[in-house]
């Protein structure tokens, strides 16, 4: 072999020594980018499985957090379902507890009308979710006797006991009117004796006196009842109570109203016929009075008790 033959030789083995280097480089490239890839996907999915837990976490104490300020056992359940290796278990258990515990005593008094048993259930139980029924509750019933009563000291309990309830308005309100419309002293006195002047004249048959303190209508009225007595026998006409008088505002101005009791007795006069005797009766009535502004007897209102 010549010298150029050998010279060839050793060409290809240094080419193909050098191509298996480079393939064996490229290997440990490849080799090499892929250990990189799959530390770098082993590290990014490790990162987002913490973050990702650290969200749930998070997400689950906000919800917890939520529940804790307004706790209800329908809640709390759907809660220990979403998530049930909670940190918090044993805690909303409790609750549910003793939430439980609330709602039966609650059940046993809730149609109750006696306010004292709502009263002891808030002492008893002062941060229970029915708290606010319970006030609620109290706060109606004390309204309900006030209104019944309607008396200014009544309303005024009420509102004593509840200057921010749900009827204090109403409460104010009517009280403020029946404060309005109550009659001075003078106002109360001046109606009663107008009441015993009418009652008076009717007993009399006196129309003169009738006359002064009616209007015109009225006395035709009071006439009319006058006229009506038997002429032989007497009529009499008792107050058997006391007169209770109020005013109220109209669109006329303010009138008075007096109401009471009265027993009328009817009676054969002296020297009639013992035939008379059946006209012997007597009947009580209940009269309501009405007084114009100016004090004037304006109608009158009787009823016989049965």
């Amino acid at each position: 072999m010549n010298e150029s033959g050998k010279s060839a030789g050793k060409h290809d083995r240094s080419a193909s020594i050098n191509n298996e280097r480079a393939r064996k480089h490229k290997r440990m490239v490849r080799i090499v980018v892929l250990a990189g890839t799959i530390v770098v996907i082993m590290l990014g999915s490790g990162g987002w499985l913490w973050h990702h837990s650290r969200q749930i976490k998070a997400k689950e104490e906000a919800n917890y957090n939520m529940l804790m300020e307004n706790f209800s056992i329908a809640d709390a359940k759907a809660f220990l379902a979403n998530y049930p290796k909670t940190k918090h278990l044993k805690d909303i258990q409790n609750n549910i507890a003793l939430y439980q515990k609330y709602e039966q005593e609650w059940t046993k008094i809730a149609g109750s009308t006696n306010t004292d048993d709502f009263a002891m259930f808030r002492s008893k139980y002062p941060n229970s979710p029915f708290d606010h029924k319970a006030y609620d509750k109290i706060d109606s019933l004390d309204w309900i006797y006030a209104k019944r009563s309607n008396t200014e000291g009544a309303l005024r309990k009420y509102l004593d006991l509840h200057p921010d309830g749900k009827y204090a308005e109403l409460a104010r309100e009517q009280r403020q009117y029946i404060i309005d419309t109550r009659p001075t002293t003078e106002e109360r006195d001046y109606a009663t004796r107008v009441i015993n002047v009418f009652l008076a004249a009717l007993n009399d048959k006196n129309k003169e006196a009738l006359n002064t303190i009616t209007t015109a209508e009225m006395f035709i009225r009071g006439c009319d009842i006058i006229d009506s007595h038997d002429s032989g026998s007497t009529t009499n006409y008792t107050i058997t109570s006391p007169v209770s008088v109020t005013k109220r505002p109209t669109s006329d101005g303010t009138i008075y109203v007096a109401d009471y009791t009265v027993s009328r007795t009817s009676a054969p006069q002296g020297g009639a016929s013992a035939s008379n005797a059946e006209a012997n009766k007597s009947v009580v009535m209940t009269m309501q009075a009405i007084l114009n502004s100016t004090m004037q007897l304006s109608a009158i209102t009787m009823t016989i008790k049965e």
